[in-house]
């Protein structure tokens, strides 16, 4: 099974790792990538450098999620070994030894003191047939000895061969409980492998947007430390024109302050930095280590923001297919179609055909004749007469007959039936409400991918404004045109616009993968809380926003 699991995630890993995007969408150009599974050792400290396609797969084979969720498949497996196991043949043997000693008390007795011996061995087979049928073979042999001076043979063997079947005809026919519960867990265990795959498919969704959070913080930082150098280079103008005697002190002090709190937006870019680092960490390394946590993580790759061309109603339909919950819930259904039809099999009455063939033997050594006079000379005999009686069928007995019962007006079996069709029809609702919560949720994802591209180009535009009001307002300020304050207000709109130009990017690059996970795999498996468009990553964008804010809103 853990085999099976292995090839499973090898065969997702050279598909592209789990439906990759249009190729100017949002990732670089996929590695190649071999169904051999690629062993990642731990990093020992130091720096790290990291492509998008290498945290993926790091993470199909070192996330934690992923590790719990693949014991689920092995453990439906071995659910439907067990219930294959009912129809193991059941073997059964009695083997024993008895000695008796009985005082005789009247005339028959046999003798004063009477004593028997028994020997009993037997063996058999129980087999269950999946028609419902159950059919056992029994081979039932014993010795008896015995001082009874009234006995024609001794020793005496006696054998029996029988074959018995019990075939249901109406009721547990075309299905019974055992069948009923061998298809359920077989069921089960598709179902697994589709939550297997889910867990899959939102695990790489998580690492992918991980990713880009951990890109934006970098590139947060960046934007943090330029507007920082920024207040710094106007304080140092700032001081040389009040040595010069062209500027107050007191434009000095409100850039010292300025600069004060870009280094605050600094420093929490610099922790939100280490969140998003963290958060890659915990999806792709195997387990907790000192040196693990002392990597610092490079991201190698640089996806651009070029648009993905979304078609919604293909989309749609291609999720209503293929989502792994959609598949799911089928399955699902067709649990209930087999509850159902086991609960309707059982409203009939109770017809079993009964039918058993066998034959009988006996042997041993005579030592008188049948009107119990001694012989002159007992005439010997065995084991083997008595087996070759029986398996001649020189003794046969047979017997073919039927048993029949029914309740009136059997009113629990016609409400377990009622209660399957309603569990039926209840599930049947369910998956049309499935499909419209799909169909919803893959229409605001190609919303996200397409609003997310608008935004992409707003903030650009914003940015490059932003830059031209710097420009302008630091050639007016040397020229005395213009004043501290408004220097510093454009300094901070171009470094707010400069780290919203960057949060639309990592917003639209996990818009377009959210918009394939949709299409893939509903919310869930493996416990990793999936990125959704226009949404920051969890801890990490929290963190970043905060820095950002902290950054551009220092006002005087």
């Amino acid at each position: 099974m853990r085999a099976r699991i292995r090839a499973l995630i090898a065969m997702w890993a050279v598909l592209g790792l789990v439906t990759p995007a249009p190729s100017a969408a949002q990732d670089p150009p996929a590695a190649t990538v071999t169904a051999t599974p690629q062993q990642f050792t731990t990093p020992q400290g130091g720096t790290l450098s990291l492509s998008l396609d290498e945290a993926v797969a790091r993470a199909l084979e070192n996330n934690a999620d992923v590790a719990v969720e693949r014991f689920n498949p092995e453990l439906s497996a071995q659910d439907v070994r067990g219930a294959e196991g009912y129809y193991d043949p059941f073997l059964f043997a009695q083997v024993s030894k008895r000695s008796a000693d009985t005082k005789g008390t009247n005339l028959f007795s046999g003798g004063a003191a009477i004593n028997e011996k028994l020997d009993i061995w037997n063996f058999g087979v129980d087999q269950a047939i999946p028609t419902g049928a159950d059919l056992s073979v029994s081979f039932n042999n014993n010795k008896r000895d015995t001082n009874n001076v009234f006995s024609t043979f001794n020793p005496v063997y006696a054998s029996g061969l029988n074959f018995n079947l019990t075939q249901p005809l109406l009721r547990n026919f075309k299905v019974d409980a055992p069948r009923l519960n061998l298809k359920l867990t077989k069921k089960n265990r598709e179902i697994t492998d589709v939550q297997f795959r889910q867990a899959i498919i939102n695990t790489v969704a998580v690492v992918k947007g991980y990713y880009y959070d951990l890109l934006f913080a970098i590139d947060n930082l960046a934007a943090a430390q330029k507007n920082l150098e920024l207040a710094k280079k106007l304080l140092n103008e700032n001081e040389i024109r009040v040595k010069v005697g062209t500027m107050a002190p007191l434009d000095v002090v409100i850039a010292q302050s300025e600069m004060a709190g870009r280094e605050e937006g600094v420093i929490l870019a610099e922790n939100a930095l280490a969140e998003a680092e963290d958060l890659l960490k915990s999806a792709i390394f195997p387990q907790n280590d000192p040196l693990m946590w002392r990597t610092r993580i490079a991201p190698t790759d640089r996806p651009s923001a070029e648009p993905v061309p979304v078609d919604i109603d293909a989309a749609v339909q291609n999720a209503i297919a293929n989502r792994t919950d959609m598949i799911a819930a089928r399955k699902g259904l067709e649990r209930s179609d087999y509850s159902l039809a086991y609960a309707k099999n059982q409203l009939l009455p109770q017809l079993d055909l009964l039918a058993s063939y066998g034959g009988t033997g006996v042997g041993g050594t005579q030592i008188r004749d049948a009107e119990g006079n001694p012989l002159p000379a007992p005439i010997q005999g065995g084991y083997g007469d008595a087996t070759s009686e029986v398996f001649g069928f020189d003794y046969p007995t047979w017997q073919v007959g039927f048993n029949i019962s029914y309740a009136i007006p059997n009113r629990s079996l016609k409400a377990n039936a009622a209660s399957a069709e309603i569990s039926k029809n209840q599930a049947l609702a369910s998956y049309r409400r499935l499909e419209l919560q799909v169909a919803a949720e893959v229409r605001s994802a190609a919303r996200g991918v397409e609003s997310g591209f608008k935004r992409v180009a707003s903030n650009q535009a914003a940015r490059r404004l932003a830059a031209e009001r710097l420009d302008a307002e630091e050639k007016k300020f040397a020229a005395g045109m213009s004043t501290n304050f408004f220097v510093t207000q454009a300094q901070r709109d171009l470094a707010q616009a400069e780290v919203n130009e960057l949060r639309a990017i990592a917003d639209y690059r996990k818009s377009v993968i959210n918009y394939q996970r949709v299409q893939e795999a509903g919310v869930g498996g493996g416990g990793a809380a999936v990125v959704l468009s226009g949404q920051a990553g969890g801890q990490a964008g929290q963190a970043i926003r905060s820095s950002a804010a902290a950054a551009g809103s220092n006002q005087f």
